[in-house]
C-alpha cells in the first residue's frame, strides 16, 4: 500500500473546516449555525426524538445538545415535551416554524455542494465520493478494531 503524503491529513481536516465555515456563512443569515442545522436536519429525518437518543445519533454530548436545543427552542424552532413514563427524559420536536427553514437548509446545502465541486465533472465527483466512502469505511474498521484490542 502506498504511503500517502503527510499533507493529505491536513487537507481532509481543511476541507471539513472550510465546508463548515462556508455553510455557517450561507445559513447564518437565517439565524442558524451549522451545528443547529444538523440538529434540525436530524429532526427532519425523524421528528420527536428523545434528547439522549438524538445526542447519540449526532455523536455529540447531551450537554452540548442541550445548549443547541436551548437556542433552537428560544428561536421557536423546536420544543421539549415530556416523555410519558420517564419524568427526566425530554422529547425534542419540530415546531411549524421550523419547516420553512428546512427548505432553506436544503437550498444552502445544494449551494455548498455546487461550490465544493466547481470544475469537476459528474464522473470525477462520483469517483471522489466513492473514494471518501472507502476512506470512511477504513477508519470505521480501524476504530472498531481499536475497541476490541486490549489496552
Amino acid at each position: 500500500m502506498p504511503n500517502p503524503p503527510v499533507k493529505s491529513n491536513f487537507v481532509i481536516q481543511d476541507i471539513a473546516r472550510f465546508r463548515t465555515q462556508l455553510y455557517d456563512r450561507l445559513i447564518g443569515p437565517h439565524g442558524l449555525t451549522t451545528s443547529q442545522a444538523s440538529v434540525l436536519s436530524q429532526l427532519f429525518k425523524k421528528d420527536e426524538q428523545i434528547q439522549s437518543e438524538l445526542a447519540a445519533t449526532l455523536k455529540i454530548g447531551t450537554v452540548t445538545l442541550g445548549g443547541l436545543v436551548d437556542r433552537l427552542e428560544a428561536a421557536g424552532l423546536v420544543e421539549r415535551r415530556p416523555v410519558p413514563g420517564d419524568r427526566r427524559a425530554k422529547c425534542i420536536c419540530l415546531t411549524p416554524a421550523a419547516y420553512p427553514l428546512g427548505r432553506i437548509m436544503d437550498q444552502r446545502a445544494d449551494e455548498l455542494r455546487q461550490l465544493t465541486f466547481v470544475g469537476m465533472s459528474e464522473a470525477e465527483i462520483a469517483q471522489f465520493s466513492d473514494m471518501l466512502e472507502r476512506v470512511r469505511e477504513n477508519l470505521l474498521v480501524a476504530l472498531s478494531e481499536q475497541k476490541k484490542a486490549p489496552d
